[in-house]
Parts: structure tokens; sequence; C-alpha cells
């Protein structure tokens, strides 16, 4: 079922009663335990690729290993950062009414549209950090760094076969997320409700 036709249904179903719709609350449900898996994914991320290089850094007492170090555990604590305020008031509806269950996905939706630029700015910061650091503390820094990144070796074309297979998932996330706000926005005009916090949906009304 498209974004569309999800919507149009349930448009109908609480037009046709004051419950919440079947679907919409299974998929709020849904986005729920995901968020709390990823939740799960980001601290075991944490603490096993942390305090791996962390681990490596005490050990090894190298420079460039600490220098690793710090520039992983900055891009973690950024991560952490933007996940914590993207993410805040989205975990759960705060009210079981249709209308609260509307938008907490019109915020779910925003912040999702949030990450995507977030993702796509860190990934370039990540991969200039780590390629820059390979460059200059491996035997490739004896070949002149404009050379070695344009298609100097497999690796480094694996590396760019990667983030443009990344970038182009970016960018088709993003339009089925604009897509899915635009209806939610419409359909949010449309619901019936009691209370409406017009604060909440700018937190992210750059990302529309």
């Amino acid at each position: 079922m498209n974004v569309d036709t999800e919507l149009d249904v349930w448009r109908q179903q609480w037009q046709s009663g004051p419950t919440i719709p079947l679907d919409l609350r299974r998929k709020v449900e849904r986005q729920s335990r995901i968020l709390k898996l990823n939740l799960i994914a980001e601290i075991l991320v944490t603490i096993m690729i942390g305090g791996a290089v962390a681990g490596w850094a005490f050990r090894s007492r190298d420079a460039g290993i600490i220098l690793l170090a710090v520039g992983t555990w900055i891009y973690i604590a950024i991560a952490w950062t933007f996940g914590l305020i993207v993410n805040r008031g989205s975990w759960s509806p705060s009210a079981q009414d249709i209308s609260a269950f509307i938008d907490l996905s019109v915020r779910r939706c925003r912040a999702s549209l949030a990450a995507v630029w977030f993702a796509g700015g860190m990934f370039l910061f990540q991969l200039a950090f780590v390629l820059g650091w390979v460059h200059h503390y491996s035997p490739a820094h004896l070949t002149p760094i404009s050379k070695w990144l344009f298609f100097g070796s497999i690796p480094i074309d694996i590396v760019w076969v990667c983030t443009a297979v990344f970038f182009g998932f970016l960018l088709w996330y993003q339009r089925i997320k604009r897509a899915e706000l635009r209806c939610l926005r419409d359909l949010q005009e449309q619901t019936p409700r009691s209370t409406f916090d017009d604060t909440e949906t700018s937190t992210f009304g750059g990302a529309e």
C-alpha cells in the first residue's frame, strides 16, 4: 500500500468513527519498536566501536591512534546529541486519539527528514577524516593524495561506490518522506481535534 492510499484509508476510517485506525496504530507502534531497536544498536555501536578505538589508543600510545580515537569519539558525541534532540517527544503519542497519533507521525517524519541531512553531512565529515588519516598514517602517504583518492586502488574504488550508493539511498528516502509528510500534513489539517500545539510542529520546520 503506497503512502497516498494508506492515508486515504486512515481519513475514511476516522471520518466514519472516533476510533484510531488500526493501520495507523500499528504503524506508530512499529515505528516505536524501530526507535527502541535503533537506540539499542547505537548503544552497542558506541560500546564496541568507541570502546575498541579507545582501548587501542590507550595500549599503543601512538599519536596517530590517539587522533583516530579522539575523532571517533567526537563523531559519536555529535551523533548522540543529534539523536537525543531530534527524537525528543517522538517516543509515544501524547494521547490515545487520532490527532495525537497523526501529530506523532508528523514529528517522526520531520525527524527523519532532518536525519537525512545530518547523515549526509556526518558521512562526508567521517569520510574526509578517515581517508585523510589513512593517507597520512599508511604507506599511501608516498603517493600524492589527489592521485590516491581518485581510483588509486580497489579499496578506494569500493569507498566511492559505497558513497554513491549511500547518497542515492538518502535521496530516495528523502523523496519518500517528503511525500509522506505532505500527505500527513493534509490529513492533520482535516483531522478533528480539541487541542493542538503548533509549537511542536515547528521544531523541524526546515526539513520540509
